[in-house]
């Protein structure tokens, strides 16, 4: 088996978990520690994705690039769904600002929009 699991680092960790599992519908499959957690492993449909606190991080370099903000910069994550637009609506409808609106590429048949986390990670959801 082989996949891929991003790890986040994220200012609010509380703050994060409740904005994936009420906006994208991960649940929650671990914390350490439970109380007061650094890390959260998330999970929907078998995707997983991990939340780390950035006041958990040691390495000098990442905490002063981590202050100027500097997450994500080049990274899109992006999520496959079965209909983009009905993700759209829901997340619109909810106050979520888009980043780049909703679109369908003819050529190629997908349509795909994307907005940013709260930490300023762009996500992208295609259909």
């Amino acid at each position: 088996m082989f996949s891929v699991v991003p790890q986040l680092t994220v200012s609010d960790i509380q703050r994060s978990v409740k904005f994936y599992r009420n906006r994208l519908g991960f649940s929650v499959t671990h914390k350490d520690p439970e109380e007061r957690p650094v890390f959260v492993a998330l999970e929907r449909e078998g995707v997983t994705l991990f939340l780390v606190s950035q006041a958990s991080r040691e390495e000098p370099k990442q905490v002063e690039d981590l202050k100027n903000n500097k997450r994500g910069v080049g990274v899109r994550i992006y999520f496959e769904v079965d209909d983009a637009r009905v993700e759209y609506e829901s997340l619109k409808s909810a106050g979520i600002a888009i980043l780049r609106d909703i679109t369908h590429n003819e050529e190629e048949d997908y349509t795909e929009f994307s907005f940013l986390g709260p930490d300023g990670y762009e996500i992208g959801i295609y259909s």
